[in-house]
C-alpha cells in the first residue's frame, strides 16, 4: 500500500495485551514503529510484503505491554530503538531484555523519508513518557499521556503535577485539527478534547 506521492501511511494494530495500539508509519520505502506492543507478526508481514526498511522503533514509555515485540523486530529488521532515558529503569523492572540505541530528548527531530517526527517529552504517566508529532501529517502519537476523553494513569501528586504540565503543553502547541493517535482506544482530535482548556484554571 505504498504511495508514489510521498504521503505518510499510518497503520494501527490493536494488541491483545491491554488492547494496546501499535502503529506502523510508512513513507516511501522507510518505516517507523511506535509502541510495537505484541504486534510482531502483523508488523513483520507488512514490512516483508512491501520490502520496507525499518528505521525506528519508537517507545512512548517503558511499560511491558507497549514494548514486547521490540526485541524480535530489532533482530529481524534492525532499526534504532528510541526512548527517553528516564524510563530505562522502568524498562529493566518490567523484564525487557533490550537496550535503547538512542536516548532521545525533548524536541529531537527524526527524519522519515520526506517527513520529520518530532519528539516531545511529556512526563506524568511515567517519568520518560514521550509523544511523537508529525506536523506535516497533522498526527500526534500520545502513548498513555493523552487518550480520547481522558489521560493515562498516574501514581500520586508528583505524577499528577507532571501530567498536568504535559497536557497543558500539548493543548497550547498542537493545532486543533491535529489527529491524536493514543496508546489505547480510538483516535480523536485536539479540537474534540475541549476538556483540556479547563486545565488552564489549574495550577
Amino acid at each position: 500500500m505504498k504511495t508514489d506521492e510521498g504521503r505518510l501511511i499510518i497503520k494501527v494494530f490493536v494488541s491483545s495485551t491491554n488492547e494496546t495500539n501499535a502503529y506502523l508509519l510508512i513513507c516511501g520505502n522507510e518505516a517507523a514503529v511506535i509502541d510495537a506492543a505484541d504486534a510482531y507478526h502483523d508488523i513483520a508481514t507488512v514490512l516483508n510484503e512491501q520490502g520496507l526498511a525499518l528505521k525506528y522503533l519508537l517507545v512512548t514509555h517503558g511499560h511491558k505491554s507497549h514494548v514486547q515485540a521490540i526485541p524480535m523486530l530489532k533482530e529481524s529488521f534492525g532499526g534504532s530503538i528510541c526512548m527517553h532515558e528516564s524510563d530505562t529503569e522502568l524498562l529493566k523492572e518490567s523484564g525487557n531484555a533490550f537496550e535503547p540505541d538512542m536516548a532521545v530528548k525533548d524536541r529531537a527531530s527524526l527524519p522519515l523519508d520526506n517527513y520529520v517526527i518530532q519528539v516531545l517529552h511529556t512526563p506524568g504517566h511515567t517519568p520518560g513518557s514521550l509523544c511523537f508529532y508529525v506536523k506535516k501529517a497533522r498526527a500526534l502519537f500520545t502513548g498513555d499521556t493523552l487518550l480520547k476523553g481522558e489521560y493515562g494513569k498516574i501514581l500520586g501528586p508528583h505524577s499528577m503535577g507532571l501530567m498536568l504540565r504535559s497536557l497543558k503543553r500539548l493543548n497550547s502547541i498542537m493545532p486543533p485539527k491535529t489527529v491524536v493517535h493514543p496508546g489505547h482506544g480510538s483516535q480523536t482530535t485536539m479540537s474534540n478534547e475541549a476538556w483540556l482548556d479547563c486545565l488552564d484554571n489549574l495550577s
